[in-house]
Parts: C-alpha cells; sequence; structure tokens
C-alpha cells in the first residue's frame, strides 16, 4: 500500500498510527491538487473541516473528508470523478492523501461503474484501490471480473496486483465478498493468470488470497496448488513453491496434514522434543516471554519440520483464547540435535487485551502438540 505522505500531527498514543498519514498537511495539498484543475473548487470551505480530524481515527478521517469532496465538487457524480482523476495524475499525490480520493467513488460512483473502475485502475499506482474496488464487485460481480482479469494482463504492477488484491474474499480492513466465499472458483481465473509473476508483490497477494479461500474451502485450495505444482515449469518452481508455502500457512497452523503433504512434510515425526523452558514463571504486559527446547533426530533419514508456538491467553471470564505463532522450518539430518530459542514480546497492541491470570504456552511440530506449560501474567 503506497504512503510516501509524512504524518505532522504527533498528538497520539501511537506516534506511528496510520491516521496520522491524514492530516492537515495532506488535506491542504489535496485541495490544491484539486483546484489546479477544477477552479470553482472552494478550497476555504473544504479545508474548513480541518479541526474535525484530530480527534477522529483513520477510517473516520477517510469518510469525512469524502463527504466533504461530495459537498465541494462538482454535483454531477461523473463529472466530480473526472476532477477527482486528473488531480491525480498531475502526479504530486501519493499515498493515504488518497484514501477518500478512492472513498469518494466507492461511495458515489456505483452508477457509473465503467468510469468508477477506469478511475481506480489509474489511481491505484498512487494508492491502493483494493478497498473501492469491493462494492462493485459485490453489486456488479461479472463485468467487475472481467475488468480485473484485464488488469491482471497489465504491464503494471500496481494493476496486476490490485486484481488479485481488490478481489480477494477476506480482504482485510475490507468488507467481506460473500459471493465470493461462497463461490470461490470466480476468481481462481485471475490467481492462475498470476501465479507466474515476475513481481512478489503481485505473488504475495496471489498467497493471501489462497490463503483466504482456505478458510472456508481448504480443499479447493490444496487442489488447485497441487495441480499447478504438477503442471509448473522448471523455471517457475521456486516461485510457485513459495505461494504455496505461503496461501497454505493458516492451514499449516491447524496441522492440516494435507497442507502438509503438500510442502513436504510428514505429520508423524519420530523427532523428539526437549522440555520447553521458560527463563522465568511470572511475566507483565511489555516483557518478553522467552522460551528454549531441543529437537533431537531419531530418523536415518533427513526429516523436515515445521515448528510453531501456541500462546492460550486467559480471558476476563477465565477461559482461554489460542493462538498459533510462527516460529521456525528446519531439516534436521539424522542424529542431529538442535536448540531453538524464542522471545515473543507481550507488548501492547489494539487486537488484543490482556488479563491477569495464569496463561499457557505449548509447542506444534509438524501440526502435533508438545509440551505444554504455563506461566502468569500481570497486567
Amino acid at each position: 500500500m503506497p504512503a510516501k505522505d509524512k504524518p505532522l500531527n504527533k498528538q497520539t498514543d501511537n506516534p506511528n498510527a496510520f491516521k496520522l498519514w491524514i492530516n492537515r498537511d495532506s488535506l491542504t495539498r489535496l485541495a490544491t491538487e484539486i483546484s489546479s484543475v477544477e477552479p470553482d473548487f472552494d478550497q476555504r470551505a473544504f479545508l474548513s473541516i480541518a479541526p474535525q480530524l484530530d480527534p477522529l481515527e483513520l477510517k473516520a478521517r477517510v469518510k469525512l473528508i469524502s463527504e466533504e469532496l461530495r459537498r465541494r465538487l462538482p454535483k454531477d457524480e461523473a463529472k466530480a470523478i473526472q476532477c477527482l482523476v486528473k488531480s491525480v495524475e498531475r502526479g504530486h499525490l501519493q499515498g493515504f492523501v488518497l484514501w477518500p480520493v478512492t472513498q469518494f467513488i466507492e461511495s458515489y460512483g456505483l452508477n457509473h461503474p465503467a468510469q468508477s473502475l477506469e478511475a481506480l485502475r489509474k489511481i491505484t499506482s498512487h494508492f491502493t484501490g483494493e478497498f473501492a474496488v469491493r462494492p462493485f464487485l459485490a453489486e456488479k460481480p461479472e463485468p467487475t471480473l472481467r475488468f480485473l482479469m484485464s488488469c491482471a494482463r497489465s504491464t503494471n504492477v500496481h494493476e496486476r496486483r490490485w486484481a488479485s488484491e481488490g478481489s480477494r474474499p477476506r480482504l482485510p480492513w475490507g468488507p467481506k465478498l460473500d459471493l465470493f466465499i461462497k463461490a470461490p472458483l470466480s476468481t481462481l481465473p485471475i490467481l492462475e493468470r498470476l501465479k507466474y509473476d515476475e513481481e512478489l508483490y503481485v505473488r504475495k497477494s496471489v498467497a493471501n488470497h489462497l490463503n483466504d479461500i482456505s478458510k472456508d474451502h481448504p480443499e479447493l485450495v490444496v487442489a488447485t496448488l497441487k495441480s499447478w505444482l504438477k503442471e509448473t515449469p522448471p523455471d517457475h518452481a521456486a516461485k510457485l513453491k513459495w505461494i504455496t508455502r505461503h496461501a497454505l500457512r493458516t492451514m499449516i497452523k491447524k496441522g492440516d496434514s494435507k497442507a502438509l503433504k503438500l510442502i513436504g512434510v510428514k505429520k508423524k515425526t519420530s523427532a523428539k522434543v526437549g522440555p520447553l523452558k521458560l527463563q522465568k514463571s511470572k511475566f507483565k504486559v511489555g516483557e518478553h516471554l522467552e522460551f528454549s527446547f531441543e529437537v533431537r533426530a531419531q530418523s536415518t533419514s533427513t526429516e523436515r519440520l515445521v515448528i510453531d508456538y501456541r500462546i492460550h491467553f486467559a480471558k476476563a471470564n477465565g477461559a482461554t483464547s489460542k493462538k498459533v505463532f510462527k516460529l521456525k522450518n528446519l531439516d534436521l539430518l539424522p542424529g542431529e540435535k538442535k536448540r531453538i530459542t524464542k522471545r515473543h514480546h507481550l507488548k501492547k497492541i489494539t487486537t488484543r487485551k490482556y488479563y491477569d491470570g495464569t496463561h499457557s504456552l505449548e509447542l506444534q511440530v509438524n501440526g502435533v502438540t508438545h509440551r505444554k506449560v504455563d506461566w502468569h501474567l500481570k497486567t
């Protein structure tokens, strides 16, 4: 997601918060560029909303600016979108400053789908249109998919990535595409087109898209990747192996035997896992939970191991919620012994609330759990 603007407002608990990319300075620059192509645009009235930005979170800032653009741009939606595209094409705006622009098209462009999709195609090289295209996919799936397939053939890397990312069924920060969750075959032609893309930026989106599908249709993803791997020419083999590992990450964390097999891992391993040792038993939020253990080969041939760890976080009601974290992939030679150490930061994050009490940690090797130990957290 391009983000070249620098946040100026520092009045926040988190100086790196994404919302700070949308600020008074970016608002001024957006107004300047629009005025350069639309002389009747009232900059002073538009900039009067600047004081309202400070207390708002990211999406609320985007919505506020988008709604103000609706009031200040030509009433004709098609003309308004044309003004916005011309202002972007001047080349002086990049990154989060353009999110309100794509939001405008998302909110007010559905009556002009051809023009709106073409506008998003042009803008996505300056700031991603992955969120804005989703209402078009939801309401007009067939023509929108055809348009995105044409973007998948583009020489522009941002357009190719947009074709995959915008059509993900479970895109983070975006609304779910229920139609594609129910009918996952709809987007596979786009992924098929992009699976050998020269840019990792694009292939990563393909893998993330497949990972989304795997949450509802794991068998389809395994079958698709198995077919792709079988037909892949040698000069593209490394690309597809990377996509396969990344696309199956959710299934691998769940210990799915078919997913493990596809990356060359046997669920049953003869390797012995030694005791799981914590550096202490009591922790505070902000500290590092450090642990170590040994794995020792018992096989007479090299064995591939996928090692993850699970933390069972205490909840307010006394129950626990499990989260699986990636640790290490390794090839263990016959007779080899490896000591593995990990430091897990118990940092404050917006997606998790910590509670006092007993938590637990356990290892997962090739999908099988080992060596669970308890530890205590004080918030």
